[in-house]
């Protein structure tokens, strides 16, 4: 898909699935339960054991079913062409880096950077990325931040970055972010400790529902395209 798809499709699932675990094992576990339950973009962030291999594994495994791989925590141009190699599509890190985001436009990868503040943000932006993930969101106030600074920055895509409880997702949605990402608030320590995947799978079929609840709102299409 183009960058121009991806952001549609980001704009339209609405959520992210982090995948940010201590082993291979536990990663892939957590990956396959949220593919099976209605998460359709997945990130695998660079810090999981082995994530090169396990994006190539996902991206083959999940791609003919219609499900974007995402590569997070990319710090570097070496680590998103690692993971434009293995197959990620979107690339996403928790800070804003030029040479990062120059990277990824010219591989037509959408690239989401990670900024917190008013003038970080706007830096982001005009650096060329696709969505700004606002990390911590909880840290920075929440929804209400979203709210007020989408006063003056209504023309940047905006993601709300982890973590991000399921009972918050409605009010960072209706706050003005195109998206939201869902790691721990998922995964749950205790659960991925415990192998629970299917209770996990569970937790991620309730965030898709919470999402197709909101599908009947008519929504026009994207202005967020640089």
């Amino acid at each position: 898909m183009s960058r121009k798809e991806l952001l549609a499709r980001v704009c339209a699932e609405q959520i992210v699935g982090v995948v940010r675990e201590e082993t291979l094992e536990a990663a892939t576990a957590v990956a396959e339960a949220y593919a099976a339950n209605g998460v359709k973009i997945i990130e695998i962030t660079m810090t999981t054991p082995d994530a090169v291999d396990l994006i190539g594994t996902l991206t083959e495994r999940h791609t003919p079913h219609n499900i974007v791989i995402a590569a997070g925590t990319v710090r570097s141009t070496n680590d998103a062409a690692l993971a434009r190699r293995a197959g990620a599509q979107i690339i996403v890190s928790p800070h804003t880096d030029l040479r990062v985001i120059e990277y990824a436009v010219e591989n037509d990868l959408l690239v989401v950077a990670g900024a917190g503040t008013p003038t970080e943000i706007v830096h982001a932006w005009e650096a060329g990325c696709d969505i700004v993930k606002v990390f911590p969101a909880q840290f920075f106030g929440g929804p209400d931040y979203i709210r007020v600074i989408r006063g003056p920055i209504r023309d940047v895509a905006m993601l709300a970055g982890g973590p991000v409880p399921l009972d918050m997702i409605d009010a960072y949605l209706d706050a003005g972010c195109v998206a939201v990402n869902l790691g721990a608030s998922l995964a749950l320590p205790d659960l991925v400790n415990s192998r629970q995947w299917e209770e996990i799978g569970r937790r991620a079929m309730l965030a898709a529902s919470i999402i197709q609840s909101r599908k009947n709102v008519a929504r026009p299409d994207s202005p967020y395209v640089h």
